[in-house]
């Protein structure tokens, strides 16, 4: 499962992920990402547990339209080698 809260503000817009980046979730987030109007975004991923592969390829697919922050040490080792932690 993975909750995804939406808080929109006069400097952009911040998701806040819990849970696990897996499959049906993965195109959820792309769904509510697509729907954030243009502008700054911020994906805070303090309480995201786990990703699985498809869950890693687009937390680095989305480094280029998002800051992203809070990586757990799990995601922190995962994406080893980029400059996303």
């Amino acid at each position: 499962m993975l909750r995804i809260h939406t808080e929109p503000g006069s400097g952009g817009t911040l998701l806040r992920l819990e849970g696990s980046l897996v499959g049906p979730w993965i195109a959820e987030l792309l769904r509510v990402i697509a729907a954030v109007p243009a502008g700054a975004l911020t994906i805070d991923l303090a309480g995201v547990g786990y990703a699985d592969k498809e869950g890693e390829q687009l937390l680095r697919s989305l480094n280029a339209r998002a800051e992203l922050r809070g990586c757990s040490p799990f995601l922190s080792e995962l994406l080893r080698g980029s400059d996303l932690r």
